[in-house]
């Protein structure tokens, strides 16, 4: 019993602290997770602006 409680006390630990490749490796996916998401916004923030352009054209259109 007193193995099996310090292997998983030693597995706890490693898990808890990363190795530096685990941690540059959590940093990317995060750095592109951000990247992708303001991205995602940028496009959907074009989308509207021109969709919102396109509506008022034809309000004033059915304004005249």
């Amino acid at each position: 019993v007193q193995t099996w409680f310090r292997e998983v006390t030693a597995e706890l630990k490693r898990v808890v602290k990363p190795t530096p490749e685990e941690t540059t490796q959590m940093m990317l996916v995060v750095i592109g997770f951000i990247l992708i998401v303001g991205l995602w916004f940028a496009l959907w923030d074009l989308a509207l602006t021109h969709l919102t352009f396109k509506i008022e054209q034809w309000a004033q259109q059915v304004r005249r």
